[in-house]
């Protein structure tokens, strides 16, 4: 009996050691201000790189406004939102935000 109670409990402690995994490795979005600083960090080079220029408030307004939906969970779907965010945090121009969704 006791074998069995110890079969048992190596089974449900992989089960939510598996749980715990998946939830903090997969689902856990970035934080949205580190995805916020890299989709800041590229449109002010292609804002630069076009010679137009964008004001220090419309680039806080912008910064500010993009923290705020990046730290909205969706009610449903949470996989894609967190895997778009993980992309936009590491895109590195603007094409690969651009496939991220994120403009």
């Amino acid at each position: 009996m006791k074998t069995a109670l110890k079969i048992i409990g190596g089974i449900i402690a992989t089960l939510v050691a598996a749980v715990a995994i998946f939830y903090f490795g997969w689902l856990s979005p970035p934080s949205p201000e580190a995805v916020c600083d890299n989709v800041m960090k590229i449109t002010q080079a292609e804002i630069a790189k076009s010679g137009a220029s964008a004001s220090d408030a419309d680039l806080t307004e912008a910064r500010n406004d993009c923290v705020k939906k990046a730290g909205k969970a969706p009610e449903f779907g949470r996989g894609p939102w967190v895997e778009k965010l993980k992309c936009m945090r590491d895109a590195t121009d603007a094409a690969a935000l651009d496939k991220c969704g994120g403009r």
